[in-house]
């Protein structure tokens, strides 16, 4: 019997010591990444990370931000790297203490305007907005050519965009030109009957149906379409496109060691990640990566695009629930 105990508390203690290890060599991503972006991701973090195990979460930047909330509220934050486009939620949290600071070699080149001072997070890739529209429905030559003219009454019925309040990009989108144009431009947007509902693949939808003719989108969503459907024409806004940051951060995880986690952001700012982004048609922050196929180099969309700058991201940080608030009051009621 004594010797039974004994092969059961050896027994006891291999299972407890596999869960341990197994627990180590997992690291969770939550990210607002495409479904088939991640499926590109997989096997060659497999294979760079041998015994590794990735758990992802996907979703939407603001369904991310409320499950890390929720998460940290409980005390059980699950997340170990977060990769989404809202900015000013990771402004938020950085100021918080909920990031690690963490300043990868890697990405030494970017640009300081694409990443936390401190190192709480760091731009791993650029979407760029941009407008379309069906020729099929729209004469090339009256397509619009600014964000502005989308308040003028010709395009009453015709306009599209993502919602504010579910989609990190198109969230900054609204917020950027509200900053410039003012609130009577989303005015203008209701009053011309516009449909600001879901992401960016909505907007392609009602795009393709004709449903909207108009809209403003993601510039990698158009790239989807290459040769895919040719009615889907690219509108370089004369006022400016408008950049955004997907970041890239890691947690404040209590008690968890963040070496792995610091791994995985060297890659992700390494040849193989940033490849991945651009195969999603998004543009690398480092000048060394070609840009997405059939997309214009980056540096001549810079040249006319919405600045970004501290005051902004201060700014809409510090007001970005009553920004919202603004924008549901005047589009939705």
């Amino acid at each position: 019997m004594k010797k039974l105990a004994l092969a059961l508390c050896l027994l006891s203690l291999f299972i407890s010591c596999k869960k341990e290890d197994n627990s180590k060599t997992e690291l969770w991503v939550y990210t607002s990444m495409y479904k088939d972006t991640i499926a590109d991701l997989k096997p060659r973090l497999e294979k760079a990370f041998p015994g590794i195990k990735f758990q992802w979460y996907q979703a939407g930047s603001e369904d991310i931000a409320a499950k890390v909330q929720s998460e940290i509220m409980a005390g059980a934050l699950q997340a170990d790297v977060l990769i989404s486009s809202d900015r000013f939620w990771y402004e938020e949290m950085s100021n918080n203490g909920n990031l690690h600071s963490y300043k990868s070699q890697k990405a030494s080149g970017i640009d300081n305007t694409l990443k936390h001072p401190s190192g709480f997070y760091t731009t791993v890739s650029i979407p760029v907005m941009v407008m379309a529209f069906n020729s099929e429905a729209v004469k090339p030559e009256e397509a619009p050519k600014t964000f502005k003219e989308m308040m003028d009454p010709k395009w009453k019925g015709k306009f599209t965009t993502g919602s504010p309040l579910a989609s990190g990009t198109n969230f900054t989108t609204m917020a950027m030109l509200q900053h410039h144009y003012g609130w009577e431009y989303i005015q203008g947007l209701k009053n011309n009957e516009t449909i600001a509902e879901g992401g960016n693949s909505a907007v392609i939808r009602r795009l393709q149906s004709k449903e909207r003719p108009v809209g403003w989108v993601l510039l990698e969503n158009l790239l989807r379409f290459q040769g895919k459907d040719d009615r889907l024409k690219t509108i370089f806004p004369e006022d400016g496109v408008v950049t955004h940051a997907n970041v890239m951060a890691i947690t404040n995880k209590k008690g968890a060691d963040r070496a792995l986690a610091q791994k995985f952001v060297d890659w992700m700012f390494g040849e193989e990640g940033q490849n991945a982004m651009t195969r999603s048609y998004m543009y690398s922050p480092i000048s060394t990566i070609a840009p997405p196929k059939g997309a214009p180099e980056l540096k001549s969309l810079l040249g006319k695009s919405f600045p970004w700058n501290k005051k902004f991201l201060d700014s809409v940080t510090k007001t970005r629930t009553a920004i919202k608030e603004k924008y549901t009051e005047i589009m939705f009621q």
